[in-house]
């Protein structure tokens, strides 16, 4: 596969052009482009208000070493791409079947890939399904009738159902896992964009959907999903898992288990309280604290692209980042462009807020997280 980089076009230009400048770079016709798939696009806006897109794109030909024979510079290059590969699976035959704890990001994905490879899990999730869990943060935002175990906190998705599903990582990522995340979300329903998007995002309103999808494939795949399922306690043996206690509203009941993901996110004080009474070995991590500020989306939008941009662009995100004198940084995080501030409470009498924005980031406000790291 050839890559192309630093493909620039106006943001009025679509898909027609760039093949036109892909094939003048590579100096071929377009009879001779089997396929074209963008990459990346960002936006570059320096020169303002001449602002340009800026491709990355993968172009399949038949006769690809002939091509690369003729080019000079680094624009263009031969990749060989390796897709992720599922861990092989080991050799001792397991007694129970996986069990995860929580059906946030990491407990859905987690259980969505076991179930795909034929595991079959079992997961227990202490709030309600998204749908029902929806209702229920409506009911918090316009009534101030909190659940505590329903929220934006706690239930199917997790936080980030109610995060609008920003997808950016600095992480790097030689196996392709990033990917693999992506074409998830697009294969349960998710916009196409994220795939090449310099900051994918799919939105709230669009999130409750591809959840939902996530979930109803792991089900068809022979899993389990329990709501208004907690887990109360863990069991172990000799050094060894050998239940869990799992909580509802009816009953306490005692379920084996030897393989146990515990993917509870950073609210559920309660489990954390029991794992360290249990004497679970866990490591104490640095965190962040701060505030959201909110602000005019015309006036970033005019910071970001300039005045009189004769161009339907999308509403502009930003970042922010200082370094003080005692050695603490400043930085924004979860940058919501067009989005809301919204309470998200998970019990009685404390505060959290936190920013989402919707699939369109038409909102009129933008808003973010200002944190330090303690």
């Amino acid at each position: 596969m050839i890559r192309i980089n630093q493909i620039k076009l106006t943001p009025d230009k679509g898909k027609e052009e760039l093949v036109q400048k892909a094939t003048k770079i590579l100096r071929i016709s377009e009879k001779e482009v089997l396929s074209l798939k963008i990459r990346k696009q960002s936006i570059d806006a320096r020169k303002k208000p001449n602002i340009m897109y800026v491709y990355t794109v993968d172009v399949e030909v038949s006769n690809e070493q002939k091509i690369m024979r003729r080019q000079k510079g680094n624009q263009v290059t031969l990749i060989h791409e390796t897709p992720y590969d599922f861990p092989n699976s080991g050799t001792k035959k397991m007694e129970h079947r996986p069990v995860v704890i929580g059906s946030g990001p990491a407990g859905l994905f987690c259980a969505y890939l076991l179930a795909e490879h034929g595991y079959r899990p079992v997961v227990y999730e202490r709030g309600a399904s998204v749908e029902e869990r929806k209702k229920d943060v409506e009911r918090f935002w316009n009534e101030q009738i909190l659940n505590p175990n329903s929220n934006v906190q706690f239930g199917e998705g997790g936080a980030g159902t109610f995060s609008d599903g920003k997808l950016n990582t600095l992480v790097k990522d030689p196996v392709g896992r990033n990917r693999k995340v992506l074409e998830i979300f697009v294969e349960n329903g998710a916009p196409k964009d994220i795939l090449y998007s310099h900051k994918p995002h799919i939105g709230t309103d669009l999130l409750i959907t591809v959840v939902k999808n996530m979930s109803q494939r792991t089900l068809d795949w022979g899993g389990e999903v329990h709501f208004h399922s907690q887990m109360t306690d863990i069991h172990v043996e000799d050094g060894k898992l050998t239940a869990i206690t799992v909580t509802t509203d009816a009953e306490s009941i005692r379920c084996p288990a030897e393989i146990l993901v515990l993917a509870i996110g950073h609210s559920a004080r309660d489990t954390f309280s029991m794992l360290y009474e249990r004497q679970i070995p866990m490591i104490a991590k640095s965190f962040a604290v701060g505030v959201r500020v909110e602000h005019d989306q015309e006036m970033i939008n005019c910071a970001q692209y300039g005045e009189n941009v004769p161009y339907d662009l999308p509403a502009a995100p930003y970042k922010v980042a200082a370094n003080l004198e005692n050695g603490r940084g400043v930085y924004s995080f979860c940058m919501c462009p067009g989005g809301d501030v919204v309470n998200a409470s998970s019990e009685e009498g404390r505060l959290a807020v936190n920013g989402m924005s919707y699939h369109a980031r038409d909102g009129k406000n933008a808003n973010s997280a200002i944190i330090v790291t303690v």
